[in-house]
């Protein structure tokens, strides 16, 4: 009778589902509702599973527990977790119908606020099997720890009650983060990835690393017909690659949950990471010293870009990167000192290097007439 409920519950939520109003990738137009966006169908069907959680418990029967909570995470899963990965599949896949172009901006839409109801679906869960099971507030006479003690209080029930609501907040989760990572791969692929090659390609354009002290000099003067202060030309890179790095995260940002987000902001970085280490190394022979110590200022003004907002720890993405500009620069005794430590004791290197020996010396040949 419960699974019964509970499937006609989430088949007549999806029937009557709202999706939120106002929404667009335009960061010019106001959103006329306020985040998380999701659709109607999640605050629907989870008041429905935290009322079943609570007349189930309500009965202190170990058998209804034992009935009554796995058939809920199986209907979440077979129903709701099916139901929007069908919907992410068939009638919301962000797909460009022309090639080199993004999707259509409502499918997208779309796309993103299906995987948003996953992850809030799963913070629900999280919130509904917490207020059961974790430990009293004070002044709180809510369900608690200690009313699960008193509604079972016979054996191991109560232990028996936690664990199976812990069970399936962690049985949701799995599946739910699951198909939130396949939504987050999909947003990658087909929306974020093709601008990636090209934003790099137009924050580099024209950069020249074979300089003369002439050059350095006019390349410190400002920026001329250039928006924002402290605009200069030897920021270039990183000025221009922030205007479209925004034009690129803005949009979804403000669509996506903190937590996709943040998803989809790693899984960007890590293949920037490897797309920006593969320009570096193309740069073999076309850089002098001079052009060297650009072109770290210009790799470091770029990570300064990603990493805004406190996210520091993506750093780390980028370290081979930095480690390439760090040989690049050393001084020939420096460089020679770092050699011979790290031939002599290969694992005793304080730097942590991700450059095994033959990429340092590599990286050292970049710069002309070095070798």
């Amino acid at each position: 009778m419960t699974t019964f409920l509970l499937r006609r519950s989430v088949e007549r939520a999806f029937q009557l589902d709202e999706q939120p109003s106002g929404l667009s990738l335009n960061p010019s137009k106001s959103l006329t509702t306020n985040p998380p966006y999701m659709s109607s169908a999640v605050d629907d069907i989870m008041y429905i599973v935290d009322q079943v959680v609570e007349r189930s418990l309500a009965t202190s029967q170990r058998l209804v527990i034992s009935s009554v909570i796995p058939s809920i995470a199986r209907v979440l899963d077979s129903d709701f977790i099916g139901m929007i990965q069908r919907k992410m599949r068939d009638e919301s896949y962000p797909k460009a119908a022309i090639q080199n172009a993004l999707p259509p901006e409502s499918t997208i839409i779309a796309f993103l606020v299906l995987t948003n109801n996953l992850d809030i679906a799963n913070e629900y869960v999280k919130r509904i099997v917490r207020s059961r099971i974790s430990g009293p507030a004070s002044g709180d006479a809510g369900t608690s720890p200690k009313s699960l003690n008193s509604l079972f209080p016979f054996g191991d029930d109560a232990l028996f009650a936690r664990r199976t609501l812990t069970s399936l907040q962690q049985t949701f989760e799995a599946k739910a983060s699951e198909l939130i990572s396949d939504g987050i791969y999909v947003m990658f692929k087909n929306v974020v990835k093709p601008r990636l090659r090209p934003l790099l390609s137009d924050a580099f354009r024209d950069i020249d690393y074979q300089l003369n002290d002439s050059e350095v000099e006019e390349a410190n003067r400002p920026l001329e017909n250039e928006e924002g202060p402290g605009s200069a030309a030897d920021d270039a890179v990183g000025y221009h690659f922030q205007r479209g790095w925004d034009a690129l995260n803005e949009p979804i940002k403000r669509i996506f949950t903190d937590g996709n987000f943040e998803r989809l902001l790693f899984t960007t970085i890590s293949y920037l990471a490897e797309v920006l280490e593969k320009r570096i190394w193309s740069y073999y022979g076309r850089i002098n010293d001079l052009g060297a110590v650009r072109l770290e200022r210009d790799i470091v003004s770029l990570i300064n870009v990603v990493v805004r907002g406190g996210r520091y720890g993506l750093r780390d993405a980028f370290i081979r990167c930095t480690q390439i500009c760090l040989v690049l620069n050393m001084e020939e005794d420096e460089w020679a000192e770092t050699q011979a430590l790290a031939k002599a004791d290969e694992e005793g290197d304080v730097l942590g290097w991700k450059l095994d020996l033959d990429e340092r010396s590599r990286a050292r040949a970049i710069v002309q007439n070095r070798g």
